[in-house]
């Protein structure tokens, strides 16, 4: 059945290649000191097409060949690495296991490609790969030598093949939501046990060891992604990983934790006390966060877009900073002119399914947003971030157009158009802001993942409780893991 998956998956790929040839590499493995490596993880568009998990290996997809239209080229078996590493498909295994229509070592790669690009128009292969681009440059200049020769068909472009396959890895199988719903429901009962496991005193590192020992014992892989467990003001550290810290008595612990299950990744965040009831500062901004994220995720519908979804997020969250006398200025000023980026400075949601933050584009080939459609996976994430640092914030007058920047950043380069916009704030001047005591060193973010369906959304990490009363509730529980 899974085999089936894969097969189906080639044949829509190389449906959309038409005449021309696809070459995919593996991963490989990464050093990381001496002689240790990296646990290895697939490069996900090879597992997708492929299913093979091993290093350093080739996939070829060649439609209108006679016979070879998908080939593996892998590493052949070898006794005395495999007792070492374990065992290898090999070339064998490769073709008997995994569907090719034949298979190579690896070492071939360059000879068949020179026989592969006869007669290709097109060839699709992501330029920036140390350990094969210059065998993809040397054989084009020769298979370009018959083409002066004797007028030989060869391709005289090369295409990143990410493009297409991000655009079928968007779009969601029953099979692929079937392990990201396993995934999700992994996390649930990490992110629960957490709330019931951390405490004054305990180490952030003990609760990250508590949120990843259930996705182990639960099956899971691996993690989606580097845990973040921030607690206090760390939890103002977008992507805080160190761990480290103690926590205290009336500290918020934000947890950014996802399980990956068969290739597909959870990531869902919450914010909680440790000492397991939230102060009413805590609670008034929090409740700010969670009015956002319950806006925006009753916004998500075929139809909408992600960028609509945040400008809701943008719209609930300006308008509780207001209230809580954390920005200047009114509703309309506060957007126009950004300040509650210095509070809310990331996006509201990415897609999300083999990586983290998932292949597809977000906008449409005319620059719109891309309406959201049935089978769509994404996360919604608002957050707010006080730095503990800030007395007062000057906040700019300079009215902002998101679109401008983003052309202006492509055009000039993020550097000088930083620099530009520095200038400009300069010379608009700003308004100097007091933020309140009881706010700063505050972090918050509610993390959710959606799939849109037919007539909606469904919320698949919703068993993980968000008002504050249920999380206070779920805190006073008994953990069922013990503490070293």
């Amino acid at each position: 059945m899974e085999q089936a998956s894969f097969r189906e998956r080639r044949e829509r790929f190389a449906t959309a290649i038409a005449d021309g040839m696809a070459v995919i590499p593996a991963a490989g493995h990464q050093v990381r000191n001496d002689d240790v490596e990296h646990p290895f993880r697939q490069n996900s568009d090879f597992y997708f097409l492929t299913g093979f998990d091993e290093p350093d290996a080739v996939a070829v997809i060649n439609p209108n060949h006679e016979k070879e239209r998908y080939v593996l080229f892998v590493r052949p078996r070898d006794r005395e690495m495999e007792i070492w590493n374990g065992d290898r498909a090999g070339v064998a295994g490769a073709k008997n296991e995994y569907g090719a229509d034949a298979s190579y070592p690896l070492s071939d790669l360059a000879e068949k490609l020179r026989e592969y690009l006869i007669g290709r128009s097109s060839l699709y292969y992501p330029i920036g790969d140390p350990a094969h681009d210059g065998t993809i440059n040397t054989v084009l200049k020769q298979a370009r030598r018959f083409r002066a020769r004797d007028g030989r068909v060869v391709p005289d472009s090369i295409s990143d093949p990410h493009l297409l396959l991000s655009e079928m890895r968007l779009l969601k199988s029953p099979a692929e939501l079937e392990k990201l719903r396993t995934a999700c429901e992994i996390s649930v009962e990490a992110h629960l046990e957490a709330m019931r496991f951390a405490r004054p005193g305990l180490y952030e590192y003990q609760a990250q060891a508590a949120v990843e020992y259930v996705f182990r014992s639960k099956g899971a892989q691996r993690v989606g992604y580097g845990s973040i467990v921030a607690s206090g003001p760390n939890a103002c550290i977008l992507h805080y990983v160190e761990n480290a810290r103690q926590m205290e008595e009336g500290d918020l612990l934000l947890i950014d934790a996802g399980a990956e299950y068969g290739y597909h990744a959870a990531d869902i965040t919450r914010t909680f006390p440790v000492d397991g009831a939230f102060t009413p500062p805590q609670r008034a901004l929090y409740n700010v966060v969670l009015a956002a994220q319950q806006a925006t995720i009753a916004q998500a519908a075929p139809g909408s877009s992600l960028k609509e979804l945040h400008e809701t997020s943008k719209r609930v969250l300006t308008e509780g900073l207001i209230e809580l006398d954390l920005l200047p200025r009114g509703l309309d000023d506060s957007l126009a002119m950004h300040h509650y980026r210095q509070f809310f400075m990331h996006g509201t949601g990415h897609w999300l399914g083999m990586d983290v933050h998932d292949a597809g584009n977000y906008m449409t080939p005319a620059k719109r947003a891309r309406p959201l459609e049935p089978s769509m996976t994404f996360t919604v994430e608002p957050g707010l971030y006080v730095d503990p640092g800030h007395e007062s914030v000057a906040f700019p007058l300079l009215a902002y157009d998101h679109d401008a920047w983003m052309e202006r950043r492509y055009r000039m380069g993020t550097e000088a158009a930083r620099k530009l916009e520095g200038q400009e704030k300069e010379k608009a001047g700003a308004v100097e802001h007091p933020i309140p005591t009881e706010f700063r060193g505050l972090g918050i973010r509610i993390e959710d993942d959606i799939l849109i369906t037919a007539d909606g959304h469904q919320n698949l990490t919703a068993a993980v409780p968000t008002s504050c009363d249920e999380i206070e509730t779920v805190c006073a529980e008994q953990s069922r893991l013990p503490v070293f």
